[in-house]
């Protein structure tokens, strides 16, 4: 018997509605300084409860942690069943290549097929995390750097803009949605994969 939805489709509209809202003419506050976390913390002072959006970027950090050990399984456990993502990659499903990852089968799969690709040496981190939260739902947006040898291939070394959406079930934030994405050019329909941050 498949478990309830973890979130209404009544309700699924919020999700767009509520990434607008708290994306738009949000002024922003530093992180405390006893977090210890891998990157800096950004909380929107439109968000409800600062302690729970502490709670989301540690689910993130912990989520990199899981990365870094190539653990699958822990890796999967910080996203809901349904999960739908937007990935730089293309979804490979039975009609051919499709824009997005549908569910926690082909997100998994997308996952055993990247860390393949790639040599021991490979390493993601994040740079300044925002994080909006009310209620049970949160958004993060930050930009996430990814470095790593392909296997039989060059040595990557690029930027990705990232925004995941989150929903607070039974106690932990999971992520309902998952996009990654670079700039590109539309004159010649190249991705720019080697813009750096303007910091950098």
């Amino acid at each position: 018997m498949n478990e309830p939805h973890p979130f209404p489709a009544r309700a699924r509209f919020c999700i767009a509605a509520f990434a607008a809202a708290v994306f738009i003419g949000s002024p922003l506050q530093a992180q405390d300084a006893q977090m210890d976390l891998p990157f800096e913390v950004i909380v929107s002072e439109a968000t409800e409860d600062a302690a729970a959006a502490h709670e989301v970027a540690a689910a993130r950090a912990d989520w990199l942690e899981a990365f870094a050990a190539q653990d699958l399984e822990r890796m999967m456990s910080f996203y809901v069943e349904d999960i739908y993502s937007y990935d730089l990659m293309a979804a490979p499903t039975e009609d051919g290549l499709a824009m997005a990852f549908d569910g926690e089968a082909i997100w998994r799969q997308n996952w055993v097929a990247f860390f393949e690709m790639f040599e021991d040496d490979l390493v993601v981190s994040i740079d300044d995390l925002t994080v909006y939260q009310q209620g049970d739902l949160a958004t993060v947006r930050g930009l996430t750097r990814l470095e790593g040898t392909i296997v039989d291939g060059p040595f990557v070394d690029m930027w990705t803009r990232e925004t995941n959406v989150l929903r607070r079930v039974n106690g932990r934030w999971l992520v309902l949605h998952d996009h990654v994405s670079v700039p590109i050019d539309f004159s010649t329909g190249r991705a720019l994969t080697d813009l750096v941050p303007s910091d950098r």
